[in-house]
């Protein structure tokens, strides 16, 4: 008797990557198991109907060359549903004994951070209801019955001061307490070049079937999980994507959870109905922690780390980083390695100050290109317009950020020449736009974060 196990398995390596992409690979065949051979045919079970239809339609032909290359007596391959399967009861019956190992899979892989768990998350005022809302909903995602739904869950808060950690701890748990449901994890940015390649890297019929496919990739699982989604902005496909995938996973009450470094309301260019849906369930701040806080998570860090290091090297270690959590812990590495370095296994002032004394100073030696660059990537404006003729508003305000931050870490550059840089506009004119955005920062929450994420990409 043909071990199915094996050739399903062959099969499936044997196939050609130019014939089905990594995407609808995962989305409609990963699932498909054999069952038995009758009549010289491999009968594969399809979980859905649908999944049957496409199967069928556009990736049967795939499957029976990579058969025939692989087993000649075996001439077709047919795809039921579980209705079906009463037909070819005595031949699925015959091999029972091989298909057990096929339907109990490996454990995979995990996608979480084994460390990040909620035991491991220091809380404090800072996050709590962060902490509190993110074990909530790892304990009942969705719309559990007798709970309150925070669906979605919006995370933000700035770089380094654990969103991430939170999401991981969600992870973990769920997989831990609940595994069968199907959790995915992914930061915003894979999500745009996953979409990216579903449009141009797609199969011989045609390409809404790859968009397909990465859609029901992401509405079939149980829990969404999307990290940075700020680098949603001003990706528009991006966006409407997931808006159909938010909707249709909220309306099956699935669970959707967000972070961000920003509330929904400061991420630019958002669709109006993507910001009311993030907005529709618990938005939660972490905010950053205070001196305390940042000495109960050098603790933590040490108890995990089993080191031991004295209460004046805490203390100095907590007050040298104030705002970025991976920054304070990796601060504490630091000084751990360069202790073992010297020779002291107990660490003290003198030895914590030399450590850090080679820390990495912000980027310099940016020039007005590095700015514009920056400038062009953050408002896919190009540089050619940036620095060109074109007044329309987009431009004409991309073009504002550019001279303001060229003014402001470029001081000595003289005006005259800023103004020759784009496009050879008198010196009245970049004052006038170093003003106008001067201003706008104080008053206008988006230009203030528009200038601060510039800033950010030069490592400023």
């Amino acid at each position: 008797m043909i071990d199915i196990k094996s050739l399903w398995r062959d099969i499936c390596s044997n196939l050609s990557p130019t014939g089905i992409n990594t995407i609808s690979y995962s989305v409609f065949i990963e699932g498909l198991v054999p069952l038995c051979i009758k009549d010289n045919v491999l009968i594969l079970l399809a979980p859905t109907s649908n999944n049957k239809i496409t199967v069928n339609k556009n990736y049967k032909h795939h499957l029976i060359a990579s058969l025939q290359e692989l087993h000649s007596t075996i001439t077709d391959i047919e795809v039921i549903i579980e209705e079906e399967k009463s037909y070819y009861a005595q031949e699925i019956e015959a091999y029972t004994a091989q298909l057990a190992p096929v339907e109990v899979k490996e454990k995979p892989v995990s996608q979480f951070v084994a460390r990040y768990t909620f035991e491991n998350f220091v809380v404090g005022d800072s996050n709590k209801l962060a902490f509190n809302a993110a074990k909530t909903v790892a304990q009942n995602p969705g719309s559990a019955e007798g709970y309150l739904s925070f669906n979605p869950l919006f995370l933000y808060g700035d770089v380094g001061l654990g969103k991430t950690h939170l999401l991981h701890a969600i992870g973990n748990y769920l997989n831990e307490n609940n595994p069968q449901l199907k959790v995915l994890y992914v930061p915003a940015e894979k999500l745009t070049n996953e979409y990216v390649e579903s449009l141009f890297h797609y199969s011989s019929q045609d390409n809404t079937m790859n968009i397909r496919a990465f859609r029901e990739k992401y509405r079939s699982c149980d829990v969404l999980m999307i990290d940075d989604v700020q680098f949603l902005q001003n990706k528009s496909g991006s966006q409407e994507i997931l808006f159909h995938i938010f909707n249709d996973l909220y309306q099956a009450g699935k669970q959707i959870i967000l972070s961000s470094d920003r509330p929904p309301k400061e991420i630019g260019t958002l669709e109006d109905r993507l910001r009311s849906r993030f907005e529709g369930g618990l938005l939660a701040d972490i905010s950053s922690p205070n001196l305390e806080m940042r000495i109960a998570i050098i603790r933590k860090k040490m108890f995990l780390e089993k080191v031991a290091i004295n209460d004046d090297v805490v203390y100095f270690l907590a007050e040298q980083c104030d705002s970025n959590i991976r920054e304070l812990e990796g601060n504490l590495s630091k000084v751990i390695l360069y202790s073992h370095l010297v020779n002291k296994p107990y660490p003290d002032i003198e030895t914590a100050k030399e450590a850090l004394r080679h820390n990495a100073p912000k980027k310099s030696g940016i020039d007005t290109s590095d700015i514009i660059n920056a400038v062009s990537s953050y408002t896919r404006i190009s540089k050619s317009d940036l620095i060109g003729k074109k007044r329309t508003k987009d431009i004409a305000e991309a073009r504002m950020y550019a001279i303001y931050i060229i003014i402001e870490l470029l001081p000595t550059i003289p005006l005259v020449t800023i103004g020759q840089i784009f496009g050879g506009r008198d010196h009245t004119t970049i004052i006038h736009a170093r003003d106008k955005i001067a201003s706008q920062i104080k008053t206008n929450d988006e230009t203030a974060r528009a200038i601060k994420d510039i800033k950010g990409l030069l490592n400023m």
